[in-house]
């Protein structure tokens, strides 16, 4: 029986390197998740690109990391308390480098129509989402030809996504803690009955026990975020079958 593209989407082709995905664009040279970021990564070579995905207070999914702006922009408060148009007027770059002024929180429709037809991208839904994060960002993910995954944290969040989208290829991130709490074997578990279609561990907490493990699972195995070449090196040796880095030009250089 052939596949679904779901189960395919991040496997590491026999005798292939690891994939390598930009985390957040090329985010160590640019401001992360912007659209220069992101156009940055693709120059660099990257044929996968990650974002993260939060709701703005009128429903609107954008690409930002952490719940509040200040980290990232000129402003302050909350990403779900602030409407598109509020958000619109911050800037998204200036903290990164003069250069990058006047960058702006994309929408996660823009950052999918620059993304369509160049790299394939994997969209980070935040944890604590909930279905409206999922049913907002599915509409995004329905109307582009970008080729996309998902991602998250959140059980609900994976578990809303693989209910209405069976046919998306579906990760479940794992951190160190989570990981030392619960083991190797409850995590694959998890991720299975969930729904997700490949497994994603920090990757400090990989070996080949844990990737043989997941493969007979039938869970692609992609870690995060590792920047240290040496590092990215010893993973990809594991059988990793992707590698999310800040510094996707790097990993490219080791792995073409």
């Amino acid at each position: 029986m052939t596949d679904r593209p779901s189960l395919t989407w991040l496997r590491r082709a026999e005798g292939a390197p690891a994939l390598v995905i930009a985390h957040r664009g090329a985010s160590a040279a640019a401001p992360e998740n912007t659209l220069a970021a992101f156009r940055l990564a693709i120059e660099k070579g990257a044929t996968i690109v990650e974002c993260d995905v939060h709701l703005s207070a009128d429903g609107v999914p954008v690409v930002i990391h952490d719940e509040r702006v200040e980290r990232t922009t000129d402003g302050c408060g909350a990403v779900s308390g602030l409407t598109l148009a509020e958000l619109r007027q911050l800037d998204a770059g200036r903290w990164r480098h003069v250069r990058f002024a006047g960058e702006r929180i994309p929408t996660l429709d823009e950052t999918l129509a620059l993304c369509a037809g160049r790299v394939r991208v994997v969209v980070e839904l935040k944890r604590g989402g909930g279905k409206e994060l999922v049913d907002a960002a599915l509409r995004s993910i329905s109307r582009t030809v970008c080729d996309v995954a998902v991602i998250s944290f959140g059980p609900e969040e994976v578990r809303a996504t693989a209910e209405r989208r069976p046919d998306l290829a579906l990760g479940f991130l794992i951190g160190k803690g989570h990981f030392v709490e619960h083991g190797m074997a409850r995590a694959l578990v998890a991720a299975r009955d969930i729904g997700a279609t490949f497994f994603s561990p920090q990757h400090d907490v990989v070996d080949r026990t844990l990737v043989e493990a997941a493969h007979a699972a039938g869970l692609p195995v992609s870690v995060w975020t590792v920047d240290d070449p040496a590092r990215m090196t010893a993973v990809g040796d594991l059988g990793v079958d992707a590698i999310t880095t800040n510094r996707p030009e790097v990993a490219l250089g080791l792995f073409s």
